[in-house]
């Protein structure tokens, strides 16, 4: 059995060293928490496995079998009515204590994350802007529908919003400066059927805020206010 031993401990730190030599450079002893429990949780799980390991080894060669059998056999072979081993049982119990620590409090759940600081990160900024943009003076408002107008109407109406051979209506049209803000935004946000085309309806691409604001543009592109 010492000989066992030894031998488990040669093994341990051979592995140990081999874990090292592989990536030691993200194990400097004191720089990261989170790598130094690694490192140790390493050492924990070679130490348990092989001395647990020497241990049933060592029953195996040596222990013979014993205690109050149970009354149920199969053809004259029955089943020994032992105890569960100690070791196991503490092992089994601490793996439910840790495994309810870890969600609760241990990493990474209430650690660090680069994913929460984004989220974070992005709620604050929807904030901002909500609140900016909460209620935008008339230049803001054209500004932003231009903006938007660029992205989603020129590839049919055009930069310069006179329609790109036929495929849109010209919506430099002086008859759209007469037309009332909401009824434009109507057409977009529903959509309009043309003999020169179709136009898809936006309400599920634009929000309300660029569906203003676009329809605000367009309207004082033929001149109107």
């Amino acid at each position: 059995m010492k000989s066992m031993v030894i031998g488990g401990i040669i093994l341990i730190v051979a592995l140990m060293a081999g874990t090292y030599f592989v990536a030691g450079d993200s194990f400097v002893l004191g720089e990261d928490y989170i790598n130094d429990l690694t490192m140790l949780a390493g050492i924990a799980i070679l130490g348990i496995t092989t001395f647990t390991a020497l241990k049933y080894v060592n029953q195996i060669k040596n222990d013979t079998a014993s205690g109050e059998l149970a009354e149920e056999n199969w053809d004259g072979i029955g089943e020994y009515q032992n105890p569960i081993p100690s070791g196991w049982g503490l092992l089994f119990i601490g793996t439910i204590v840790w495994a309810i620590w870890y969600m609760l409090v241990g990493y990474p759940t209430n650690q660090f994350s680069q994913i929460g600081q984004y989220n974070e990160e992005t709620l604050e900024y929807n904030a901002k802007f909500e609140s900016k943009w909460a209620n935008p003076t008339a230049d803001e408002l054209k500004a932003m529908g231009e903006s938007v107008f660029l992205v989603q109407c020129a590839p049919c109406h055009g930069v310069d919003a006179e329609g790109i051979d036929g495929m849109a209506q010209d919506l430099t049209d002086a008859m759209y400066a007469g037309f009332p803000v909401e009824a434009l935004e109507y057409s977009i946000r529903a959509g309009k059927k043309a003999d020169i085309g179709t136009m898809p309806a936006f309400e599920n691409r634009l929000t309300d805020t660029q569906i203003k604001a676009v329809s605000t543009y367009v309207k004082t592109l033929s001149g109107g206010q």
